[in-house]
């Protein structure tokens, strides 16, 4: 006749394969949340870093409008002050105002350039700002098909886990009350690991070396027999 305490003991080991499952499935997914919230994260310092390159060419676009607006406005003077010439009447005056002009000139010229060095940088910005939307249209999909994969993995690990919690579920029912409880109370505290073989005299999970009466305990069978130290369920491998 098979011994019942061998035979739970069996029953109790497809049991740990299944919680040791569990146990990894639970923890993989716990992970997900946070790896898809680092994605979002990430795109999102992407988004700002494109926001910002588009702010800085939106600036340098002012601030070529508002030097292009005053050499307008010194051109615009300029042609004031020529039509002013054939009105002057002495040659201090008419030499103040020609001098005057001279003046507009320079600075008109100095505008020019620096309104050419503009337009070179705003162009410089505004490939830039081409190319950071290129980058990050990329990286979007990028993010939108590794997020999509987190949430199928997300599903398939759901799954699974109903589909093993159903299979251990209907092992420990099958046992004797006493024995799925203790089971139980243990997997709980062990992090899904509630057995343990014995090798040699010792504890293969908490390495605690067993006395004498644990080892003939043990290999009587008569009674589920736990490790003095760590509380696992002990069996001989078969």
């Amino acid at each position: 006749m098979a011994n019942p305490v061998l035979q739970n003991i069996e029953s109790l080991k497809r049991a740990q394969s299944f919680d040791s499952e569990i146990h990894q499935t639970r923890l993989l997914l716990a992970e997900i949340p946070e790896s898809r919230a680092a994605l979002a994260r990430e795109l999102e310092s992407k988004r700002v870093h494109l926001t910002i390159i588009e702010q800085t060419q939106k600036d340098m676009q002012l601030k070529l409008k508002e030097k292009e607006i005053e050499l307008a406005q010194k051109e615009a003077q300029i042609k004031k002050l020529d039509g002013q010439l054939s009105q002057i009447k002495t040659n201090k005056e008419y030499n103040a105002l020609l001098q005057e002009i001279a003046s507009l000139k320079a600075d008109n010229s100095l505008l020019e350039e620096e309104i050419i060095r503009k337009m070179d940088e705003v162009e410089a910005v505004k490939d830039e700002v081409l190319k950071e939307k290129d980058r990050f249209a990329g990286i979007t999909r990028e993010h939108q098909a590794k997020d999509q994969e987190l949430v199928n993995q997300e599903k398939n690990l759901q799954s699974r886990l109903q589909e093993i919690t159903k299979q251990r579920q209907e092992i420990i029912g099958q046992l004797p009350p006493e024995v799925g409880d203790l089971y139980n109370r243990i997997v709980q505290k062990k992090e899904g690991l509630a057995l343990a073989p014995v090798s040699g005299e010792f504890c293969s999970a908490c390495q605690m070396q067993l006395r004498p009466q644990v080892i003939n305990e043990l290999q009587i069978g008569e009674q589920i027999i736990t490790c003095e130290n760590c509380s696992r369920i002990l069996f001989y491998e078969s």
